[in-house]
């Protein structure tokens, strides 16, 4: 592959054998999945972004938190940072404008008062009823390129990265 065919969709390959090439102790093949993972990723997130919330005036952001509170219920701040992914701060500082568009409450926790819940309002529901369909729609066209044993296999896979001895370790760090 020379840099004259070079391309978004290759270069995670050309990256690999340059790698290979350049440092003879790497692993280009950890290399390369990383550099893939991390452009699909990417893309995902930015047609998430601009076809399904921007358009709704949210992000996709907003969406993770209001998803995780939809489905999971009543949580704290702490609780859907976990669940998202996302850290405290970025919790934090969604908060606002969730609450001032009124898709989400904070309440005092019944069991300890000092805790705040966020809490889904009939708004929020209103909108991620109308968001999520979206949503799944566009991810359904992202995975329509695989076949039902390949998403099975790769939700298998990615899975395996996700409770794998670094990923815990570096989920250890967040907390």
């Amino acid at each position: 592959m020379t840099q004259d065919n070079l391309e978004y969709r290759n270069f995670a390959e050309f990256a690999s054998s340059k790698v290979a090439e350049l440092v003879p102790h790497s692993d280009p093949t950890a290399n390369q999945l990383s550099v893939a993972l991390n452009r699909v990723s990417h893309l995902l997130t930015y047609d998430f972004d601009a076809t399904v919330h921007r358009p709704e005036e949210s992000s996709w952001a907003a969406y993770r938190v209001i998803f995780v509170v939809w489905l999971a219920g009543p949580l704290t701040p702490a609780r859907a940072a976990e669940l998202t992914g996302m850290g405290k701060s970025a919790i934090s500082n969604l908060l606002k404008p969730l609450l001032k568009q009124g898709y989400v409450t904070q309440e005092a926790s019944a069991e300890d008062r000092r805790s705040k819940l966020l809490i889904l309002t009939p708004k929020g529901e209103e909108y991620i009823n109308k968001v999520f369909p979206l949503q799944n729609d566009l991810e359904t066209q992202w995975s329509s390129s695989l076949t039902a044993i390949e998403r099975d296999l790769l939700i298998s896979l990615l899975n395996k990265l996700l409770n794998g001895k670094r990923a815990e370790e570096v989920r250890e760090q967040r907390r």
